[in-house]
């Protein structure tokens, strides 16, 4: 199916002749224009900025975003009094579009950007002029088009008891509801008014359409899911959440040239540690996740065990005698065919751990069901456990996916080694935790992208939520939470595609954004390394504490994050062994659960 205003998609994207003169426009425009001090945010430009076009990182910054200096309107000296050579000449004159009312949009900070959230991008405090109208399929000079799709979610437990799910279909968020209406369109609704609010959506609105998939998923239903929903509506984007065959529903809405976000959930049980980049760079800037693909989890972990555990001695086994002693290491990893992108996790971590020179004495694997209850894969896991015991493993490194049955059996034999794990959003959140056996478990260390996490109350999703429906009660905002961070990429993409929005713009403005670290515990790195379309790159250690209770919880058990949550970019972890940097006495608990994501 053709979209976009040209025809084809398949002429649109490739770099031809009309790519060649965006780009040499971009570089005799854009830099005078972007690079500027941000003194004045009263004027804002209508455009993207270029993306850098090598992978090395640029000098330390103030924030993720912030140098992407979208709402400056300061102009550069016509010279440098300083240098040798002659001045520069006068910067060129201002594009159109230049708009100079800031009360359109409520910017905070300095320097400004569109909202509290240190990851949401430059202000652009309004704008007048020429948006380019049809820009795109599911864009018009006033709105653009998207739809969050949601699997059968039957029934959900909110501040008004149980709720049942809409049946399959469309839902028009725009259009005012009639009578009770249940709780993920109201919080959808809600996020539809913050976002609009808050974000530069250059005079158009962003029109929210909720979807509730099939009962009865296969990869057939999927494409024929997508199929239907272009002919119905024909959107630009859509924030999907399907629960199998996630990749089959986003290949199909790419084909057709729909833009489809990855949306983080711990129920898609075929992506928990997310998609590979394979899956993004079939279909470049059609298909983007906030979360990390594996390719980069797989990084990020193997990095840190390569430079913090593989170097040195035993230092936080349960066995007695072990510390101080030489490591034994083994592999442990999830089997299920079902799981393919879980295996292709552990996979890419091994390969990481080749690379380093990390040798094995033995390598194991386990069928998880995926889900957080020991049954028939006991046997199996008393296996494990009684071969690693004998060969003296000391440290068994995790490759990814979830079986309880293995922390069990270990505790059953007396066994308590050092765990190595790396975070797919189910072995690194609490609720997770909580089901191994703590004897064990406490002996735990994860690599995990999770961010630190406080009271729901005093997070930034929470504030969103109730600035959008200030009646929103508490237990609703955790749905809110769920697609926050997803729609907070939406929103930050078509801003920095400027006014002209169409794939192509977003994916340069997204690429624009600066390859900087985390500079706090609450929020991750977020950028895009070239032929790179998921967000996070970075991650956190934490230990294992069976006896801690986060903030506001009544369940014991917590991660508790080394260094206060310091976040670190692969290949920057701080020097020393894994215990290095745990602080036994004030490490504090990591409060993210794992279903405020859902």
């Amino acid at each position: 199916m053709a979209r976009g205003p040209s025809g084809d998609w398949a002429r649109r994207y490739p770099p031809l002749a009309g790519s060649l003169i965006a780009v040499v426009v971009a570089v005799l425009v854009l830099p005078s224009a972007l690079n500027v001090p941000q003194s004045n945010p009263t004027q804002t430009l209508e455009f993207a900025p270029v993306p850098p076009e090598d992978d090395a990182p640029p000098p330390p910054d103030s924030g993720n975003v912030e140098s992407l200096s979208l709402g400056s309107s300061s102009t550069a000296p016509a010279g440098d009094a300083s240098g040798d050579g002659p001045g520069l000449p006068p910067p060129p004159p201002p594009p159109p579009g230049l708009g100079t009312r800031p009360v359109t949009k409520r910017c905070v900070g300095n320097p400004p950007r569109q909202s509290e959230d240190p990851l949401s991008p430059p202000c652009v405090a309004h704008f007048e002029g020429d948006n380019g109208g049809a820009t795109y399929s599911g864009v018009t000079a006033d709105e653009v088009v998207i739809v969050v799709y949601m699997d059968d979610i039957g029934i959900a437990t909110s501040s008004r008891g149980s709720e049942n799910a809409p049946p399959h279909g469309l839902v028009d968020l725009a259009v005012p509801p009639e009578g009770e209406e249940f709780v993920k369109n109201r919080v959808l609704r809600a996020a539809q008014t913050y976002f609009n609010h808050r974000f530069q959506t250059y005079n158009r609105f962003v029109h929210f359409y909720a979807y509730y998939g099939r009962p009865d998923a296969t990869p057939e239903t999927r494409r024929a899911e997508a199929e239907q929903l272009i002919a119905e509506l024909d959107p630009f984007a859509v924030v999907s959440y399907p629960e199998r065959y996630a990749k089959e529903y986003a290949t199909a809405l790419a084909r057709s040239g729909v833009v489809n976000f990855m949306g983080r959930d711990i129920y898609n049980y075929e992506g928990r540690a997310g998609y590979t980049e394979d899956l993004y760079r079939q279909f470049p800037g059609l298909i983007w996740s906030f979360d990390p693909s594996i390719n980069q989890r797989a990084e990020l972990f193997s990095s840190y065990v390569c430079s913090k555990v593989v170097p040195f001695p035993v230092s936080f086994s349960g066995n007695p005698g072990e510390n101080g002693q030489p490591r034994s290491l083994a592999f442990l990893a999830n089997q299920a065919p079902e799981f393919s992108e879980v295996t292709q996790y552990a996979q890419l971590i091994h390969e990481g751990l080749d690379d380093c020179g990390a040798v094995f004495t033995r390598e194991l694997g386990f069928n998880s069901s995926g889900k957080a209850v020991c049954g028939e894969n006991y046997q199996n896991a008393a296996s494990n456990m009684a071969q690693l015991r004998q060969d003296g493993i000391t440290t068994i490194v995790w490759g990814g996916g979830i079986d309880v049955c293995q922390s069990t059996a270990a505790g059953a034999v007396q066994y308590r080694p050092e765990w190595v794990i790396p975070g797919d959003t189910v072995m690194d959140a609490n609720i997770y935790a909580r089901t191994h056996e703590p004897s064990v478990h406490q002996f735990a260390r994860t690599v995990s992208s999770y961010p630190r996490g406080g009271q729901l109350e005093d997070s930034q999703c929470f504030e969103a939520a109730r600035e959008g429906d200030p009646a929103m009660p508490v237990a609703d905002t955790r749905f809110f939470c769920g697609h926050y961070a997803d729609l907070r990429q939406l929103f930050t993409g078509i801003q920095v595609a400027g006014p002209r929005l169409s794939p192509e713009a977003m994916n340069l403005g997204f690429h624009a954004i600066p390859r900087l670290p985390s500079d706090e515990p609450a929020h991750e790195a977020c950028f895009y390394l070239t032929d790179d379309y998921s967000c996070v790159k970075d991650a956190q250690v934490s230990w294992w504490d069976p006896a801690a209770r986060p903030p506001g919880r009544s369940e014991a058990g917590c991660w508790r994050l080394m260094e206060d949550g310091q976040r670190y970019l692969a290949g920057q972890w701080p020097q020393g062994d894994v215990e290095e940097q745990r602080d036994i006495a004030n490490d504090p608990c990591n409060n993210l659960n794992g279903v405020e994501l859902s």
